[in-house]
């Protein structure tokens, strides 16, 4: 098991903003992109909207560092390549009318202990 920030990015006209929804345990980075697709509702009432699986088959090209065409990968593909829509050059913000959030995860810890687990979730620290 791995500890993972879950992570954002909001782009507004005006204002920008960037921070941690929190931390999940997972064992991988597909399990976090799962996740994350299920939209979940984290503890302050505060739900992970977005649309990860309305896009996960959507394929996308793959440059070289010349722009040259190498292949396709899927959405999921690459959100899991990038660890999520934050970590995305070229993540669409044009409409922001209302603002766009992007999300992304990090790798805190690999092999984290049952015994880390425990004290994480008595202190309220996991998701």
């Amino acid at each position: 098991m791995n500890l993972y920030s879950v992570n954002f990015i909001h782009y507004a006209p005006k204002d920008s903003e960037e921070g941690i929804y929190g931390y999940i345990v997972a064992n991988d980075d597909e399990s976090v992109y799962e996740w994350i697709k299920s939209e979940p509702t984290l503890p302050q009432d505060k739900t992970l909207w977005n649309s990860w699986a309305d896009r996960e088959e959507v394929e996308y090209d793959v440059y070289d560092d010349d722009y040259n065409v190498i292949g396709t990968e899927t959405f999921k593909e690459q959100m899991i390549r990038l660890n999520g829509e934050m970590y995305d050059e070229d993540a669409d913000v044009d409409d922001a009318y209302y603002g766009v959030t992007h999300i992304g995860w990090s790798l805190v810890k690999e092999g984290i202990t049952d015994s880390e687990i425990d004290v994480l979730k008595s202190l309220n620290i996991i998701i």
